[in-house]
């Protein structure tokens, strides 16, 4: 049943405008944390630690932030329901071209590192137009999701890898063919996966693939994610590289996630457990 009404929700979501999707994911957002106390004190404190904002400021944030989480969920559904063609009208601009095509010619593959930040679908889907891209994703817990998941993202020369050895077998004999591969860099790794960072400020257990696959394939690494226009606008593409002598550990990349947030921090995934314990880490 489950599975009928998902599929019924993105079909219908697939037939507004995005400006209607962003408003529905806005108002029933501000439902959901009003209702679950938890996920709204996560949300709070994870904003209130990075020390972006001050805290007379904090509530403001934090309501903007709950609406902006509200527009990106809703935004997924309404992204894997749809063309590729129809998402694409959506891109209004994309910032950091050129890094992208000196990082093609290089040969030598690209990493993609696309942060919880904004609307993370879009630049995938825009690589993928023209390029293939093999995407490392985590499954859900229920199996129908992640068919649904898979369908939704495979758009275009859009592959999927799932985060597992297999999966990460196949980001490197993409990467030595010279094309790119995309990874979700604030993603907490699996036991033995990652090492202890700071991550503004605090620990948090951060992926050690990225380093492990620039040392094996010498690849380019860009950072990119899809900053969200107000009122349905649709969406800024921003990428640049990262030198990759300054993305040597887990902190340095923590690093550098930490620049791309505080860019646009209210369209930040704050509610994200990010900092949780790891059981046998």
């Amino acid at each position: 049943m489950q599975k009928v009404l998902f599929h019924l929700l993105i079909f219908i979501l697939s037939k507004l405008s995005l400006r209607a999707v962003h408003n529905i994911g806005y108002y029933l957002g501000n439902l959901y944390f009003s209702l679950n106390k938890r996920n709204y004190d996560l949300l709070k404190k994870n904003l209130l630690s990075s020390n972006i904002f001050s805290e007379k400021d904090i509530e403001k944030e934090v309501k903007k932030n709950i609406g902006e989480l509200g527009k990106s969920i809703f935004e997924s559904l309404f992204i894997w329901g749809s063309s590729q063609e129809s998402i694409l009208k959506y891109v209004k601009k994309v910032n950091g071209l050129d890094c992208i095509k000196k990082a093609e010619k290089k040969g030598k593959g690209i990493i993609f590192l696309t942060p919880h930040l904004g609307c993370f679908e879009i630049t995938s889907i825009f690589y993928g137009s023209t390029n293939p891209i093999t995407v490392m994703y985590r499954k859900a817990r229920k199996v129908w999701m992640s068919e649904l998941m898979i369908k939704g993202r495979k758009k275009g020369q859009v592959d999927l890898a799932a985060a597992d050895i297999r999966g990460i077998k196949k980001l490197l004999f993409t990467l030595k063919k010279g094309q790119a591969v995309g990874i979700l860099p604030d993603q907490v790794a699996d036991k033995g996966q990652g090492e202890s960072a700071s991550f503004f400020g605090r620990p948090a257990y951060t992926m050690v693939l990225v380093n492990k696959l620039i040392n094996k394939t010498n690849a380019s690494v860009i950072m990119a994610y899809g900053e969200r226009l107000e009122h349905g606008g649709g969406f800024i593409i921003h990428a640049e590289e990262i030198n990759k002598k300054n993305i040597s550990t887990p902190a340095d990349l923590n690093g550098h996630v930490e620049r791309i947030v505080r860019k646009c921090p209210s369209q930040y995934f704050w509610s994200y457990d990010r900092f949780k314990k790891v059981k046998n880490q």
